[in-house]
């Protein structure tokens, strides 16, 4: 969808559907659809998990280094584009009177310089979409669930992990948007806090009284074991990473550190 075709009318409710969060996400709602909608997916942990995935992936995309076309390639297409052009010039010219200009159609000459720098331009562009559409619909996707589960089966509970530990280092924890994303999948938890009324001690000890975590995953920071809990952080796009040891529980918070991600 374009800027000059901005989506109107009200937002359905949840489940929202990817166009219309990728459409908030892209700015190309209209103004009071937007403002609608952004409150409304405030409520909605799976609406933040995605447009969070966009925020991560649009930041390491701003990262990278622009898009360039190699010089032999560049140079295959200004010779093709070239040919191309001065064929179509000659037919015109075979065509027209005598008088007429070899390479002008209706008097507006074909500046080749100009063709190539508006081809450069269109191929850069192009290529820079594409790459973004790509990853953030990989993005997108890798945060769904895999299966919708009914309202009336069973929730699973807290599972222990078998993947190593991840390993970070410096006074708070700090991720990646990539490792986001993978932390809003996992739900790896350390023996002790794989019991939930252990795990909703530990969260009411850190003055957290409901919801569950959006994620978790065993890690060390600074070699130190610690238990990762992913919450959210209060706003559009922003998370809160709390990690705790592992003697967290009722009435001990264990804290050993508490960051923000994203907002």
């Amino acid at each position: 969808m374009s800027g000059e075709q901005r989506r109107t009318g009200a937002p359905q409710g949840p489940p929202w559907s990817l166009d219309l969060l990728a459409d908030l996400h892209a700015g190309v709602l209209d103004q009071q659809t937007a403002d609608q909608l952004r409150v409304q997916v405030q409520d909605d942990p799976e609406a933040r998990e995605i447009l969070a995935a966009l925020d991560a992936t649009s930041s390491d995309l701003a990262a990278l280094p622009p898009l360039t076309i190699p010089d032999d390639v560049s140079a295959r297409i200004d010779a093709a584009l070239e040919n191309e052009v001065r064929a179509w010039a000659q037919q015109q010219s075979d065509a027209s009177a005598p008088t007429a200009p070899p390479a002008a159609q209706g008097g507006q000459v074909i500046d080749f310089a100009a063709a190539k720098r508006r081809r450069r331009r269109r191929v850069t562009l192009g290529a820079g979409l594409v790459g973004v559409a790509a990853a953030a619909a990989a993005v997108v996707f890798s945060v769904l669930p895999s299966t919708q589960p009914s309202s009336n089966q069973a929730q699973p509970g807290p599972t222990i992990g078998t993947a190593p530990p991840l390993a970070l280092q410096g006074e708070q924890v700090r991720i990646t948007g990539e490792q986001l994303g993978e932390l809003l999948k996992a739900e790896q938890y350390s023996s002790a806090l794989a019991d939930p009324q252990r795990l909703i001690g530990c969260l009411q000890a850190n003055g957290i009284n409901g919801g569950k975590p959006l994620g978790a995953r065993e890690i060390t920071l600074n070699g130190r074991p610690a238990q990762l809990l992913v919450l959210p952080g209060g706003g559009l796009g922003k998370f809160r990473l709390l990690a705790v040891g592992p003697e967290c529980g009722p009435g001990n918070p264990a804290t050993i550190s508490d960051s923000t991600f994203g907002g």
